[in-house]
């Protein structure tokens, strides 16, 4: 139902804004008049590029903080996608002696990774040097995808900066051991280690074959030199201290989709629309769909049966799916969807001529 509803808003906009424009053209005084009457009750509150709003929002929630809910907000928990930390510690929101300290979302910082690595691919190939081939050993892009997930586990496994970073390198040299030159010093031992040669080495075995037991082998004479000075840089101490709490911006995420699939947000709307698509998320996003009979209660449309029946239907699928989404089936098939998702992703920023957004890239 509040999908119907901001279609009816959306295409009464148009219909306004169409109608203005015609005023413009034909009755130039009758559009001045409207314009300056108009100016009382414009709706813009920003003016400025798309990539600076958030840099603006972060500044009037800080400012306000103190006023509106006597609170100091000094622990910012970012992804790196913006310039909002630097700007807060330049406007200094709570005066010199308060400092903001940052906290990284763990898989934002995981996706630099990635970013990193499907960048370094790129940029050899344009130098005629292929490290993504289809051969044993190549940084392919689901071995990237998968390099992406054990970097992700090694600082979400461990609570400390020297266990993460042991980890992370341990993940790597992993990758690169083979049976003529086994690199598992830095895994972990003991008969429960994910490592299959330290626990071989625990249970008094003999460790088996490299080729069969190793899931994302890596090309170590190939790539070492491409590959060790990305993971020095995304295991140094000052950005592994920021993820020690283990963070992440999943719920915010998750009511982000379901604002912008109620208000895309590449294209423009109106102030009152996005208020009701924030309310209406945000209803659904605590009570489930359920909730949409009450949504449209508030902002005073009628509702009957029908539409009480769908906010239940919509719960239960709802459910369904969470618990089907569990099962190991389905996890498997994730995998093979998101690598298809992932190379199409690929090919389709190469044709656009490079990225346009990334985590932490620009």
């Amino acid at each position: 139902m509040s999908f119907l509803i901001l279609n009816i808003i959306a295409s009464r906009l148009l219909c306004l804004r169409s109608s203005r424009q015609k005023l413009f053209q034909e009755k130039p005084e009758e559009y001045a008049a409207w314009l300056v009457d108009h100016l009382d009750k414009c709706e813009v509150n920003y003016k400025g590029s798309s990539g600076m709003m958030e840099v603006e929002a972060a500044r009037v929630i800080w400012r306000r903080s103190v006023n509106t809910n006597k609170l100091r907000y000094t622990t910012l928990l970012s992804d790196g996608d913006s310039k909002t930390f630097t700007e807060l510690n330049d406007i200094k929101p709570y005066g010199e002696d308060i400092h903001i300290d940052k906290e990284e979302c763990v898989n934002h910082v995981s996706k630099r990774l990635g970013t990193a690595l499907r960048n370094m691919v790129t940029d050899c190939r344009k130098r005629g040097v292929t490290l993504g081939g289809r051969g044993r050993g190549q940084l392919t892009g689901n071995a990237i995808r998968k390099l992406q997930i054990y970097y992700n586990r090694a600082i979400r496994s461990n609570k400390d900066v020297c266990s993460m970073k042991k980890a992370i390198m341990a993940s790597l040299y992993h990758c690169f051991s083979t049976d003529e030159n086994p690199q598992h010093e830095l895994c972990p031992a003991g008969e429960s280690s994910w490592c299959f040669f330290q626990e071989a080495l625990a249970k008094h075995q003999v460790p088996g074959p490299h080729k069969h037991l190793i899931h994302t082998p890596l090309n170590e004479e190939k790539l070492a030199a491409h590959l060790l000075p990305i993971y020095e840089r995304l295991s140094e101490e000052h950005l592994l201290s920021r993820c020690v709490s283990g963070k992440t911006q999943n719920a915010n995420e998750c009511l982000h989709s379901l604002i912008w699939s109620r208000c895309a947000k590449d294209h423009f709307a109106s102030r009152s629309r996005v208020e009701f698509a924030v309310l209406t998320a945000i209803r659904e996003f605590n009570f489930g769909p359920a909730a949409a009979a009450d949504s449209a209660q508030f902002f005073g449309f009628q509702t009957g049966h029908h539409m009480k029946r769908l906010g239940a239907a919509r719960m239960h699928k709802r459910v369904r799916n969470s618990l089907k989404a569990v099962r190991d089936k389905q996890s498997k098939r994730r995998d093979k969807v998101r690598a298809a998702k992932s190379k199409r992703l690929e090919e389709l920023v190469q044709l656009e001529g490079g990225p346009a957004y990334a985590a932490g890239m620009f």
